[in-house]
């Protein structure tokens, strides 16, 4: 998970098993105290992996790059840049693209 506040971007991460994929697996947990205006990008690792025809990855850089740059838009058009934009980088896909993009509008 990413989260943008304030145009600076965080990385939130507990690196663990695929949720529901075990049953007796045992999930670590994380808080994170949520301020108004913050956003955060929530995805599956074909955003980050996805690879071009030279082999690079898409990356963690790329990915928040991109989320500073949909500060200003909405949440709908801030998945569709991120998930259009990885599309258009990978060579051949082979794995799924998914984001959640969530403004924290309380606070």
């Amino acid at each position: 998970m990413l989260l943008l506040r304030d145009e600076q971007v965080f990385r939130i991460e507990e690196n663990g098993l695929v949720l529901a994929l075990l049953p007796s697996a045992v999930y670590a947990s994380t808080k994170q105290p949520l301020l108004r205006g913050d956003r955060l990008l929530l995805y599956t690792d074909g955003i980050i992996e996805a690879e071009n025809a030279g082999g690079d990855e898409f990356g963690y850089e790329r990915v928040g790059n991109l989320l500073q740059t949909s500060a200003k838009m909405d949440a709908e058009a801030a998945a569709d840049l991120i998930v259009n934009t990885v599309s258009g980088w990978s060579s051949s896909q082979s794995d799924d693209l998914t984001v959640i993009v969530c403004d924290y509008k309380r606070g």
